[in-house]
């Protein structure tokens, strides 16, 4: 008897700690459930949308065509079909230097596709748009968007041949308009990872064909750019930035390969890096020192560790360490510091000695980030710290209301549920 008790309880300790530590990936990624109370999103044009941005945006896609109508100016179907002939790396090469990069031509559309979805399901009209939106999906697999991104290893083979700068803001040097090609794979793996998002919510539309047609394109944009991007950052030392540096954008590609299993391994990568990366006193790594921009990145930094906590506790990890959690708590109080009293922000000098950002006063950005769009939500749901002093940031207010997703993450935090 003694034996079978040892046993039982045994088994129950193991049962037990199993089930404290199962994922469990929701249905729609971000949400356990949709609807127009959970998530009901304003379609905004926002920058390289087809109309003025700032207008609002009927999230609903259609095949009417801008020639037999052309007083609509456009529509959503034929824009996001634009993007078949897209190409990033002229784009940015055109476009873009170390501090600005002009990346709406495909964040946009990326949006909107996610905007369409997302309407489709909370007003049950996904017999009528899925098929659609499939269509639209499918092309971009076919045409290979992105594919054609310089890899991080073909720019390291740049670099040593010594026809690139070895870092950004020319070489390390402060200077801003020099090139960053470094954000060229950067920004596909971002784009990987919210096309991803948007193929497991609309999993079920596609037939068999289609199904191999995306998945296929899935494995490439994965092997290319998020797998590689996200190891070498999350192994890296530098800073916290989109998609919780990567980890996010793994996520997106286990959730669409049913690899629930493989997701902690992740998250405590994720976890990892953070905790390198995060002060004592809340300040972050390299964020929360970029000249002129310093409290902007810092945002960035603040939106992107607290999308990691939010994630990691919608998922079911159990484990995100409290010590960390109380740093990453902090980075809140510094960041209303720096918008409350930013020459008392920048006492604090910068250890690492780096020279990525610029002094120039025309190129400050005094506010939080604007594709932050819920910060203020996030602070308040998953934190104790005061969220008014970002919510009535008055500059990251007017800025992001042409945005209705968050690209750090692919979607709109406030409908995690």
């Amino acid at each position: 008897m003694k034996k079978i008790f040892i046993i039982f309880v045994i088994i129950f300790s193991t049962t037990a700690h199993a089930k404290k530590n199962d994922i469990v990936i929701p249905k729609y990624f971000f949400a356990n459930e949709l609807t127009k109370k959970t998530c009901s999103l304003k379609g905004v044009h926002g920058y390289g949308s087809w109309g003025k941005a700032g207008w609002d945006l009927d999230l609903a896609i259609t095949h009417v065509s801008k020639k037999k109508n052309p007083e609509l100016q456009g529509n959503n179907y034929d824009h996001l079909m634009e993007l078949t002939k897209y190409d990033w790396n002229k784009d940015h090469e055109l476009r873009s230097n170390s501090i600005y990069v002009n990346h709406e031509e495909h964040s946009n559309r990326l949006a909107l596709l996610h905007g369409a979805i997302v309407k489709a399901i909370v007003e049950n009209k996904m017999d009528e748009h899925g098929p659609i939106i499939v269509e639209v999906m499918v092309a971009w697999a076919e045409a290979g968007v992105m594919l054609s991104t310089l890899t991080s290893e073909e720019i390291s083979e740049l670099k040593d041949q010594g026809k690139v700068d070895r870092t950004c803001y020319g070489g390390g040097k402060a200077k801003g308009d020099k090139p960053c090609i470094s954000h060229r794979p950067h920004e596909a793996q971002i784009y990987g990872a919210t096309y991803i998002q948007q193929a497991y919510l609309m999993r079920d539309q596609f037939t068999k064909e289609q199904f191999q047609i995306i998945d296929k394109y899935i494995d490439t944009l994965y092997k290319k750019y998020i797998g590689p991007w996200t190891l070498s950052e999350l192994g890296g030392p530098r800073g916290f930035i989109q998609m919780a540096d990567g980890t996010i954008s793994v996520l997106s590609y286990l959730a669409w390969k049913d690899k629930p299993e493989e997701v902690a391994k992740w998250i405590k990568k994720g976890i990892g890096k953070a905790d390198r990366v995060v002060y004592d006193d809340g300040y972050i790594h390299n964020n929360s020192f970029r000249g002129v921009r310093d409290v902007w990145y810092h945002s960035q930094g603040v939106n992107n560790l607290l999308g990691l906590y939010a994630i990691a506790d919608l998922w079911g990890y159990k484990s995100f360490p409290a010590e960390l959690k109380k740093r990453i708590d902090k980075t809140v109080d510094v960041l209303n510091l720096g918008l409350t009293d930013v020459k008392k922000y920048r006492e604090r000098k910068d250890p690492s000695g780096l020279q990525n950002f610029t002094k120039d006063q025309k190129h400050a950005t005094h506010h939080v980030h604007q594709m932050a769009i819920s910060l203020d939500w996030l602070i308040d749901k998953y934190t104790d710290k005061d969220h008014t002093i970002v919510a009535n940031d008055r500059m990251w207010k007017s800025k992001k209301s042409v945005y209705f997703v968050d690209r750090n993450f692919g979607f709109e935090p406030k409908c995690m549920n």
